[in-house]
């Protein structure tokens, strides 16, 4: 499994081979910001968030460059794809096709073989998705630090796309305290539920 900053990196990798509009950024933002969902597989087969990216500078495939499914349903346009993602937590599949043997050799490392691979376990407990949320808060706060240091090492060409990502790294942080502090107080009224004597 790859650790976040090679994720990362690998977002921000893609976002240089993808056409360069808001909609793409957005979706490339989106999958930033979830890193922890995010799986670069070599087949599709099975997976409930399927996404295929082919992208290059002799762009040659005959099929689009960004091709989506969710639950079978096709997606056609990434903005599209981050609202129907945004409605769940199903790992999200990558396939990644690129023309540029150096760029395919760094994901390579990175890919599994499909879904199957990452098939998440029965549904949580309330306690587990707290759990879970603490963890993807800390990821998103190792992302914008990541940022942040990328931001201060580099100038040029990937700056806006940085600045980007870090907004976006806010704003989930933000949107994820505020996840976490619903589900504890549910959890401390269940608690409360499970405390009192009965009769």
């Amino acid at each position: 499994m790859a650790d976040r900053r090679t994720l990362l990196e690998a977002v921000i990798r893609m976002g240089k081979h993808m056409p360069q509009n808001p909609d793409m950024a957005f979706f490339l933002g989106f999958l930033a910001g979830n890193l922890d969902r995010l799986h670069f597989v070599r087949s599709l087969e099975g997976a409930p968030v399927a996404i295929h990216l082919s992208a290059g500078r002799r762009h040659i495939w005959p099929g689009p460059m960004f091709d989506a499914k969710v639950r079978q349903v096709p997606v056609p346009m990434p903005g599209m794809l981050v609202s129907a993602l945004v409605e769940n937590d199903d790992p999200i599949c990558v396939h990644v096709a690129l023309d540029d043997p150096l760029e395919a050799a760094f994901f390579e490392p990175l890919t599994v073989d499909s879904y199957d691979d990452v098939r998440p376990g029965r549904q949580d407990s309330l306690r587990e998705r707290v759990n879970d949320l603490h963890h993807r808060i800390d990821q998103a706060l190792d992302i914008y630090r990541e940022c942040r240091h990328l931001l201060e090492a580099n100038e040029g060409e990937d700056e806006k796309r940085l600045r980007f990502f870090l907004g976006l790294a806010q704003d989930e942080i933000e949107g994820l305290s505020q996840q976490l502090k619903h589900l504890n107080v549910r959890l401390r009224e269940r608690d409360t539920r499970e405390s009192r004597p009965e009769g």
